[in-house]
């Protein structure tokens, strides 16, 4: 029975906690730091739970803010009906070591690809509260599960504040970097048959040849039904056949360059019938007077000439510019962009 009801995901978060340590160069400090993170779908992960985020500074009575489960459009907004408070609690000064702020009453949750804002503010007066630094990079923090994003820093005493602290000016500082620690666990998918392309190369392999075995009359293997053999798979870990992030990164990038070249013979080969269908110089649809000329290559009412060429290779040149963006996704800009002090 429990072959035929196998899970779809793990039921436990990874026992070593993964701790992502932003840089830390204390550029300025204020009252508030809002920035996103990004869940990865790298890895056959099925969500992540962020528990504790630390922070330094001044401190003093500090709060955090998550968005809501909406869909706006994929930007982070400053309104705050669009946020959610999971943590209240004032906390003495501390400059030198990071101070935990304890979410897990209320933890982080990230499906794969879902991007949600974390937003830290204190209402401590004067300018001392929170440490945060220039944005450096196109990348604050990346890693095997996470990516966090440059953010925005706030120089107003209340929470979502227009008003800076000196009455006068704008309360936001864009390209700016959060300053701390993130910790986390991941909650692992499962294998499944609908979840097979999910997972490494080196798995895959491993579940073809059980197969393999399984249909040998010589083998063991040939006594298990189906059944069993998925839920022995089902039981084993994604990185047990020793798949790794940066692998299943490159067998992620061949897949899309696959799917690249047969975009592109799909629209060769779009070109190429309709250079077979004008070679007799087009023909006619219709009658009585209501005729249309199509496939006329060098004629009027052009339906497949120079306007599709255009148009096949636009989209052509729009897949190579997404297909070198997804290649460079490790790579880490030095963008130089930091605004003036506050």
């Amino acid at each position: 029975m429990a072959a035929l009801n196998r899970a779809t995901k793990a039921n436990y978060v990874i026992h070593d906690h993964v701790e992502a340590e932003t840089s830390d160069r204390e550029d300025h400090t204020f009252c508030g730091i809002m920035f996103p993170v990004k869940c990865k779908d790298v890895l056959p992960i099925d969500h992540v739970v962020i528990n504790s985020v630390s922070v330094r500074g001044a401190l003093g009575p500090l709060t955090v803010w998550v968005t809501k489960d909406e869909n706006i459009n994929g930007e982070i907004s400053m309104c705050k009906k669009h946020w959610k408070k999971i943590y209240q609690k004032t906390h003495g000064r501390s400059f030198r070591a990071y101070k935990e702020l304890d979410l897990s009453s209320e933890p982080i949750v990230l499906k794969p690809g879902q991007v949600k804002g974390i937003y830290i503010h204190s209402t401590l007066r004067g300018d001392e509260a929170i440490v945060y630094d220039n944005k450096d990079k196109q990348k604050t923090h990346d890693d095997s599960f996470l990516t966090i994003l440059p953010g925005r820093a706030h120089v107003s005493e209340t929470p979502f504040g227009s008003r800076p602290i000196w009455g006068w000016g704008h309360a936001w500082r864009d390209n700016r970097e959060f300053v701390g620690q993130i910790k986390y666990g991941a909650i692992y998918r499962l294998w499944n048959p609908t979840e097979h392309l999910c997972f490494g190369t080196k798995f895959r392999s491993l579940a073809k040849n059980l197969f393999l075995l399984q249909r040998r009359i010589e083998s063991p293997f040939s006594t298990l039904p189906d059944d069993c053999i998925f839920y022995i798979l089902n039981m084993c870990r994604w990185d047990w056949m020793n798949d790794t992030a940066g692998d299943m990164k490159e067998c992620q990038r061949e897949l899309r360059r696959a799917r690249r070249r047969r975009l592109e013979r799909e629209a060769d080969d779009v070109l190429m019938e309709g250079v077979d269908g004008s070679a007799d110089g087009g023909h006619v649809v219709g009658g009585d007077g209501d005729e249309l000329w199509v496939h006329n290559h060098e004629g009027n009412g052009n339906a497949g000439g120079d306007d599709g060429d255009d148009l096949v290779d636009t989209e052509s040149d729009e897949e190579d510019g997404d297909m070198e963006q997804d290649d460079d996704d490790d790579d880490e800009d030095d963008d130089d962009d930091s605004d003036d002090s506050d």
